[in-house]
């Protein structure tokens, strides 16, 4: 008797293929949902909001908490940096208590990134807190990761620095 006539052999794998179902199934539900046009915009409108309430209150905490472990932020002046702890120290070093930034009303697009999440494109101005004026205005393009029902952002690429006009 061969292999293939063995009734081990044959139970192994009905085995092999109900675990494969099961875990296959497992992914599947961890899967992102498709993210429709409509929700891409409504999704992207609260991912901004809360990003920059919270770095804007210096609230780092719960800024951490949006970033991927690791986050890639390439910035036209600064160059790369990487991972979620450099990026909060930045923003403690560089931003708390001296600048506020503000969403260029009607700048704002998001689309969906099918698998993965979504991409928001923008511009926004730095207001510095001491002087209460806003002098630079910059463009970004957010790529946020949507996992296990969580929304991380994963890149940022913060370009186009200049004065406000």
């Amino acid at each position: 008797m061969g292999v293939r006539d063995d009734p081990r052999s044959a139970s192994a794998g009905r085995l092999a293929g109900a675990i494969a179902s099961v875990l296959l199934c497992a992914c599947a539900a961890r899967a992102p949902q498709p993210v429709s046009p409509a929700d891409a915009d409504r999704i992207g409108v609260e991912l901004d909001r809360l990003l920059f309430d919270a770095y804007n209150r210096c609230d780092l905490e719960r800024f951490g908490n949006l970033l991927e472990d690791g986050i890639e932020f390439y910035h036209d002046q600064g160059g790369l940096m990487q991972g979620r702890r450099s990026v909060i120290d930045a923003t403690r070093s560089h931003i708390c208590g001296k600048v506020r930034r503000e969403l260029v009303a009607g700048s704002l697009q998001t689309f969906p990134l099918q698998g993965i999440g979504v991409v928001q494109l923008g511009s926004h101005r730095f207001c510095e807190i001491a002087a209460g004026a806003c002098g630079g205005i910059a463009r970004f393009v957010n790529l946020w990761r949507h996992e296990n029902g969580e929304w991380r952002l994963a890149r940022v690429i913060s370009y186009d620095h200049r004065a406000v006009p």
